[in-house]
């Protein structure tokens, strides 16, 4: 099944003149009109094809369910306006008692946690929604997992941990922004496209041309539009001068200094510090083993379309173990060999999944890599002799960064999904989150449904393919809070969960492995990766 193309549009403001043409041609005989507008051209004139009710179906059960996620996630929006610091949440002046505290604990109990949150005078918050992550772990052990948070919305809180393995654990919960912080944040989220300026550069041999590109652009200039019909995703940038529109090459970005914060929002979050850990007078649990004897394994076999818990699983000795399913070590390049023999690889997405083919790059020598020339350019890795190939190509616009991006007729993920011929062979895993962060989060939730759409289609088609979706993980605490913060992703992986529930496609929980891991790097360190890949294999080759 071919995908449908994009179709670049040039959109003149209307005038009554215009409007009688386009009227006019309306009244056509109709095969006159598709006849005229072939379908998976490219044009420089307004789309003028006849309405697809079929098309227009899809557009209204998108948009549905599209509204219903984001209906869900405003429940975790706190709903408060002060911007006065000292009377916001202060993880220094908040604390973290042990609930029902023992002498000893045995693994696979549950422990829990209480969090009073205070403001900067010490005084007891009466509301929540502030952005809290907890952890458990043993630093000599290597060992850490995430905890499960409750909100009471009165100011306090309750953390479960599942005690995963034998030892001295610590407890650290940290504060990562105050509700009111997540307020400004939410707030600002809905004005995402006047964070970035996106600059296309249009080429056609030695003339070039530069105009501004964006998800919406309001004006009454001549518009390109980026479109792919079927699922109505689209970007614009303004019309060159004299370029037509499909001559745009590539769009760079850079940030703007526009701001929609006020002057109150603008100090409150210069002022707020990230991460900070919630002070407690316990000392560390003694675990012991009990009646397991050992760190505890998961029985069932790794299978599509689990369900993936909170927490999805656990570090020891630097090796993660999942939860709710049986995992391999694939610690031998033999068995990863094995494992990938006559696969046919598609990794999509942004940097943290090209990741992984780099990773496979490093660690099976036979597989030999080639990279663009551009830092995002598409990338190949093959191994003739086992008759592997594996693939990584970025997710499509918006890709923030000052680097070239360039711009293909088949650069969305669902465009790709829908060319795939799928099989027993194929395997197809995506992974989208870093780079939409700084935009509404509806943008997020409608991509991610186009994408489910096309993942369903592809099953349905060839239900031996696996399909594997990757959630995002933390990045630096240091990162624009505007743009990139750690709670813009949280609410995102919230979505991907919801948008993928149901569907028959493996689940690699990258946020529960940073969180457990206490990493905060865009681009996790490659004990991480090997980790998630562990655990991809697994789900693979789950036959022994």
């Amino acid at each position: 099944m071919a995908a449908a193309e994009i179709t670049l549009n040039r959109r003149p403001p209307l005038s009554s003149s215009n409007k009688k043409k386009i009227l006019l041609l309306l009244l056509l005989p109709c095969v006159i009109l598709t006849s005229w507008l072939q379908p998976g051209k490219w044009f420089d004139r307004p789309h003028l094809l006849p309405p697809n009710p079929g098309l227009h179906d899809t557009a209204r059960l998108t948009e549905a369910k599209v509204n219903k996620i984001l209906q869900e996630l405003k429940k975790h929006v706190p709903k408060v306006n002060q911007t006065q610091l000292e009377l916001t949440s202060s993880g220094a002046h908040s604390l973290v008692t042990l609930i029902n505290p023992k002498e000893n604990y045995c693994v696979g109990e549950i422990v829990s946690v209480r969090v009073e949150m205070n403001d900067y005078h010490g005084k007891p918050k009466t509301y929540g929604r502030d952005f809290v992550l907890a952890r458990i772990h043993s630093p000599k052990l290597k060992a850490g997992a995430a905890g499960v948070l409750e909100d009471f919305n009165n100011g306090t809180y309750r953390v479960n941990f599942t005690l995963f393995w034998p030892g001295s654990v610590k407890v650290s919960v940290l504060l990562m922004h105050s509700s009111e912080v997540v307020s400004a944040l939410w707030r600002t989220r809905k004005f995402g496209t006047d964070k970035f300026i996106f600059t296309g550069t249009f080429r056609n041999g030695t003339l070039q041309e530069t105009s501004r590109c964006d998800i919406h652009l309001s004006t009454n200039e001549t518009l390109c539009e980026f479109k792919d019909e079927r699922n109505q995703e689209s970007f614009f940038c303004f019309k060159p001068k004299t370029l037509p529109c499909e001559t745009l090459h590539y769009t760079r970005s850079r940030n703007s200094e526009a701001s929609c914060l006020t002057d109150a929002e603008e100090q409150l979050l210069k002022r707020s510090a990230v991460g900070v850990k919630i002070p407690n007078h316990f000392k560390d649990m003694t675990v012991g083993d009990c009646k397991v004897g050992r760190v505890p394994q998961a029985a069932e076999k790794c299978e599509l379309g689990m369900s993936s818990p909170t927490p999805s699983g656990f570090f020891h000795s630097d090796r993660w173990s999942s939860s709710y399913c049986r995992m391999r070590s694939f610690q031998n390049v033999s068995d990863m060999n094995q494992c990938l023999q006559g696969k046919q690889v598609y990794l999509r997405g942004d940097s943290t999944i090209r990741q992984w083919i780099e990773y496979f790059g490093s660690t099976l020598k036979n597989l030999k890599c080639s990279n663009g020339s551009e830092q995002h350019a598409p990338r190949t890795a093959s191994d003739k002799k086992r008759n592997i190939t594996m693939s990584w190509k970025h997710h499509g616009f918006p890709w923030v960064s000052a680097n070239s991006f360039f711009i293909t007729k088949e650069m969305y993920i669902f465009q790709e999904l829908d060319r795939v011929a799928g099989g027993e062979n194929t395997v197809v895993v995506i992974s989208v989150g870093q780079h939409l962060r700084p935009f509404p989060l509806k943008l997020y939730i409608t991509r991610m449904v186009t994408i489910k759409q096309a993942v369903t289609r592809l099953l349905q088609r060839s239900p031996l393919t696996r399909v594997f979706v990757k959630s995002e993980n933390t990045r630096e605490l240091n990162s624009e809070i505007i743009r990139m913060s750690n709670w813009h992703g949280h609410l995102q992986n919230l979505a991907l969960k919801e948008v993928f529930r149901g569907v028959k496609v493996g689940f690699i929980d990258a946020w529960d492995m940073t969180v457990a891991a206490n990493s905060f790097s865009i681009h996790p360190p490659n004990n991480i990766v090997k980790n998630q890949v562990t655990l991809f294999l697994s789900y693979l080759c789950n036959d022994s």
